[in-house]
């Protein structure tokens, strides 16, 4: 089978007869279903390694953005939203039939771009290369440097939450930068955090210095010890014992299932930006920096803050940007 049948599953019920004849095609006896013991699972793959081929599927109310109420109800179906297509590693053997837009696994990173050179503007690169193409992104990953295809992702998007239900605060990095010191006690920290009720919010969290409001905003809050914050005034009424905050993180849409920050960023970051972008933005390398195949980081020290980005490597995407005090160490 080529590419562009099983990209005709995207979208479909794991269960539709056009799906079910693919895998009996395929020989295989799995079907998908969603992990009985993991109420948080909301994904399944079925591999066929002698094919060379993946096909994912994802919990219909997750995928459209319905309540999370309706996740993993009966009734509610699995939908098709991923396709790898790989070449031999390990007991996964080639796909062997046509990959999409013409491509090769024998094609450069070069020969690839220019196959997809009608959807260049809608390229995103790092050490993959991805595009939004009609109904859906793909991902194309290389080995010996570019010399040839390794594999490529077909993936539906994931919607957004809606804007109904959004609460979020008017406040720009400066504002942030002042309100750094500040005990969760404070009532300027709860008058400039409103509409979110922050008293409310830390009465529930079980990490009291761990504050989130991702489904309001996609904002999370950290507080810590007075001592580990260097060159902060802190607020008038704090106590010693008092945690204070010491860095915020803004969140992509859907990232940990956040509604996407919508207000200001550091340093004229967007999530849009890629790996790239993101350093040209900020104007010089991170002083520190960490890649991993699924995801990476770079953070940047100034006097009077620290800003980090997290973002996707299969993709080439921001999903997080945290603004930190000076003296405040996240987990990078």
């Amino acid at each position: 089978m080529d590419a562009d049948r099983f990209l005709a599953l995207l979208g479909r019920h794991a269960a539709d007869p056009i799906v079910e004849k693919v895998f009996v095609e395929l020989g295989t006896r799995r079907r998908p279903e969603l992990d009985p013991e993991d109420r948080d699972a909301l994904r399944d793959w079925i591999l066929v390694r002698r094919e060379g081929v993946e096909i994912g599927v994802v919990d219909e109310a997750f995928h459209e953005a319905a309540p999370p109420s309706r996740r993993r109800r009966k009734g509610v179906p699995l939908i098709v939203s991923q396709i790898y297509f790989y070449t031999a590693r390990d007991d996964i053997s080639d796909f062997k039939g046509k990959l999409p837009f013409g491509l090769t696994w024998r094609d450069s990173r070069a020969e690839a771009r220019r196959k997809l050179a009608e959807h260049d503007d809608r390229r995103r690169s790092y050490t993959t290369d991805t595009w939004d193409v009609p109904g859906f992104r793909m991902t194309v990953e290389y080995k010996g440097k570019g010399k040839s295809i390794d594999s490529v992702l077909c993936q539906l998007l994931v919607k957004p939450w809606p804007e109904k239900g959004r609460k979020q605060p008017e406040l720009r990095v400066d504002d942030w930068v002042a309100l750094f010191g500040q005990p969760q006690s404070s009532p300027t920290l709860r008058r400039r955090l409103r509409p979110l009720d922050l008293a409310a919010q830390a009465e529930d969290e079980d990490e009291k210095g761990e504050i989130e409001f991702l489904t309001e905003c996609g904002l999370q809050l950290y507080f810590t010890e007075r001592r580990n914050l260097k060159r902060i005034r802190m607020a008038a009424l704090a106590k010693q014992t008092d945690l204070v905050l010491g860095a915020v993180e803004f969140y992509r849409s859907r990232f940990e299932d956040a509604r996407q920050w919508t207000g200001d960023l550091p340093l004229g970051l967007s999530f849009d930006d890629t790996q790239e972008t993101a350093i040209a933005k900020v104007g010089r390398a991170p002083d520190e920096r960490k890649d991993e195949r699924f995801k990476g980081y770079a953070r940047w020290h100034f006097p009077e803050m620290s800003v980090e980005i997290m973002y996707n490597n299969i993709e080439n995407h921001l999903v997080r940007v945290s603004l930190m005090a000076p003296g405040f160490r996240s987990q990078i």
